[in-house]
């Protein structure tokens, strides 16, 4: 997890929120890999971990079979606390981690969740229970064409990369 430093008091921080949404099989996890692995190559450290927190990989691909897979993953980049929440279709990973996050006072939550805002679901959560944060809405895009999926979401990875970076 994140390294404490030691002797040193580092000031409160208000946490910000970055959020890739869309509708179901929109792209969301595709584009928070895309994320993860550029945002990687800034990286001092980083953990990376399936959502039951067994540590993978920091190189993983984040594909089985071709199907992009959830996951958590934290890194430390030039000195700011980054926290990704891959899993924003389930509501109760959303507001766990969110919450374990921001005990551990990060500098930024990017996190997915679906478009729908209907009772239980995890946007629902995340404006609820954390209203006082702020929050940065990204929308994913999509395309059928399997030469295209990569690249339409580009875009949306440049800016929220540059949010941090």
């Amino acid at each position: 997890m994140f390294k404490m430093y030691d002797g040193i008091k580092k000031k409160k921080t208000m946490t910000k929120f970055l959020i890739v949404t869309g509708p179901e099989h929109s792209g969301k996890t595709t584009t928070m890999g895309m994320i993860y692995k550029k945002l990687l190559l800034s990286a001092k450290d980083s953990y990376l971990a399936d959502v039951n927190d067994i540590e993978i990989p920091t190189d993983d691909s984040l594909m089985v079979n071709g199907i992009p897979q959830d996951f958590i993953a934290h890194l430390n980049i030039k000195g700011k606390k980054v926290a990704m929440i891959s899993a924003g279709d389930i509501a109760q990973y959303v507001k766990e981690y969110v919450e374990d996050y921001l005990d551990k006072q990060v500098d930024y939550i990017i996190c997915c969740i679906r478009t729908v805002n209907r009772k239980g679901s995890a946007r629902r959560v995340l404006y609820s229970d954390f209203v006082n944060y702020p929050k940065e809405e990204f929308w994913t895009v999509y395309s059928d064409d399997k030469e295209q999926m990569f690249h339409v979401k580009e875009n949306i990875v440049n800016q929220i990369v540059s949010k941090i970076v």
